[in-house]
């Protein structure tokens, strides 16, 4: 058993190492190094230690290999079947699968990159395949996190005049969806941090844009837990609330038949940061912010 860092550039690593060590299919097997559990009878090999620059450039290597090795001849791309290209559909699913934290991801991704080098672009239609069928299952569910990262991450507005936001996935999924979020709101400088995952996204349109950064735990848990608001961020959340609770549909309470279809499109685990469905703040008159005359 092969341990490796369970990002995507570590097991790509990881995988490059096998092939130039000439190990057949089924005799290694790969797992993330932060949770090593070897089975009976196996031998627990950890990756050579190399600088960043070397692990990145050996997992570009890996990725443009089997890149090629897919797309290469590919009926798709011969006849323009494919918007994005066969690349877009089968290596770009890479991406979402390691950000997954699914404990058997490098495995998965282990078993899905040596089933490609060996059939080539015929990968993409052995759908029932079970090292497919578990990647495509991976690249699915991570996808989905993305997508509820994209809907439910409330941001507040800041005494320094910024907005922030704390999300905790269950993917990786800041890396994955800050350029949305940067593209939103292009003016704004903003901090979307994932203290499960302890990643960062700074945004600053003034500077160098959007920057992914990894965090310190207690670095992490400080920028999740900032509540320095600004004076109008009450006025904007009773506004909101006020909103949610005259559009929303009845029947949704935790007694009635409504509340699981509401759980199951807006899942309980993520209720944590949703503003409309937090204590209540205040009536809109309560929490109006007071003009400058006034404050006089």
């Amino acid at each position: 058993m092969l341990a490796c860092d369970p990002t995507l550039e570590g097991v790509l690593s990881a995988v490059g190492i096998g092939y130039l060590a000439h190990e057949r299919d089924g005799q290694l097997r790969l797992a993330s190094a932060r949770g090593v559990q070897p089975q009976l009878g196996e031998e627990v090999i950890r990756t050579p230690p190399a600088s960043e620059d070397d692990t990145v450039a050996f997992a570009r290597r890996v990725l443009e290999g089997f890149a090629r090795r897919v797309t290469t001849g590919c009926r798709k791309v011969k006849a323009n079947g494919c918007p994005e290209g066969c690349e877009a559909a089968c290596v770009r699913r890479l991406v979402y699968v390691a950000a997954s934290d699914d404990p058997e991801m490098p495995e998965i991704v282990h078993r899905y990159l040596r089933l490609g080098f060996s059939v080539g672009p015929r990968v993409r239609m052995l759908i029932a395949d079970p090292r497919v069928a578990a990647f495509d299952g991976l690249a699915r569910y991570v996808a989905g996190e993305c997508e509820h990262t994209r809907q439910f991450v409330r941001f507040s507005h800041m005494s320094d005049g910024s907005f922030a936001a704390s999300f905790k996935p269950n993917a990786n999924t800041i890396p994955l969806t800050a350029a949305h979020f940067a593209a939103r709101m292009g003016t704004e400088r903003f901090c979307l941090v994932d203290p499960r995952h302890r990643v960062a996204a700074f945004h600053d349109p003034s500077g160098d844009g959007c920057q992914i950064v990894l965090l310190d735990a207690a670095l992490a848990n400080d920028l999740a837990s900032r509540k320095d608001f600004a004076d109008d961020e009450r006025y904007v959340r009773a506004m909101w609330q006020r909103f949610y609770r005259g559009t929303t549909i009845p029947g949704r309470d935790r007694s009635q038949r409504g509340y699981d279809l509401r759980t199951h499109w807006m899942p309980q685990r993520l209720w944590e940061g949703l503003v409309e469905l937090g204590p209540t703040t205040s009536t809109i008159w309560d929490g109006t912010p007071r003009s400058k005359s006034q404050a006089d």
